[in-house]
């Protein structure tokens, strides 16, 4: 009988989790929305793990995550559609159009998961040039008076099945980009510590074990199906499910 943990089971422990640190450490007592910035890893034809984690925590979910966008369009700019040819609002854009209509409330949870396009836009770019700018976002809300902030890392470049034996991310750039940019991460959520309530969702390390032992998570095929409308990231369909898994329940 198998009794590994479910993908999606993984994910929502994990979120869960992260979300409750902020009430260990800084004394909130209720959280009432989450509201989300970032890429397709939150934003589908669903459910997603935002949708599941709202649910199961009673929360109002905002989400503004937008499929193929990047962290700022100025760097690299994010797309989407069959050929991803359409032009998609960046992480930056994404706050910026919040913050047009809506301020941060003390009870909010910020998430802002972004970073993977980038270099699967442009396998050049590095890990830090993409922390960089998440930096600048990050600033950009707190200094618009969120407090509790959310960000999120992934899987290895060369496990996406469109990447998966594409010499362009074979390099060692792009090897490391994820691990880079794992470190911006932590620099950031260290830097913002003393100010605010800053926490990283350790996806990597999911993905990671999720790639060495498929079974273990329910999963048999991370490379892509062949045929005219396969999905260019099988990978990314089982990781929602167990994104919406890996999060620890919050009291």
């Amino acid at each position: 009988m198998k009794t590994g943990m479910s993908l999606p089971l993984a994910v929502l422990c994990l979120v869960s989790y992260t979300i409750a640190l902020p009430v260990a450490n800084r004394g909130v007592t209720h959280f009432t929305r989450l509201i989300v910035f970032g890429d397709s890893f939150s934003d589908n034809d669903g459910p997603v793990w935002n949708e599941h984690v709202a649910s199961a925590l009673d929360l109002e979910l905002v989400n503004i995550a937008t499929g193929g966008a990047t962290t700022n369009n100025g760097f690299v700019q994010g797309r989407t559609g069959p050929r991803s040819e359409i032009p998609v609002p960046s992480t930056a854009e994404q706050i910026a159009s919040f913050l047009l209509w809506d301020v941060p409330r003390p009870g909010d949870v910020f998430v802002h998961w972004s970073g993977v396009n980038e270099i699967l836009f442009n396998p050049n770019v590095t890990g830090s040039q993409t922390t960089s700018l998440i930096n600048e976002n990050i600033e950009t809300l707190y200094r618009a008076g969120a407090r509790n902030i959310i960000l999120g890392n992934y899987n290895d470049v060369e496990t996406f099945p469109g990447t998966y034996n594409v010499s362009e991310y074979q390099t060692d750039n792009a090897k490391s980009y994820m691990d880079d940019l794992s470190i911006g991460l932590r620099n950031i959520v260290g830097a913002y510590s003393a100010y605010a309530n800053p926490v990283l969702v350790e996806a990597q390390t999911l993905f990671r074990n999720m790639a060495a032992n498929p079974a273990d998570m329910y999963a048999h095929q991370l490379r892509a199906c062949k045929g005219p409308m396969a999905p260019k990231n099988v990978l990314f369909a089982v990781t929602q499910n167990a994104t919406y898994s890996s999060m620890p329940t919050i009291q």
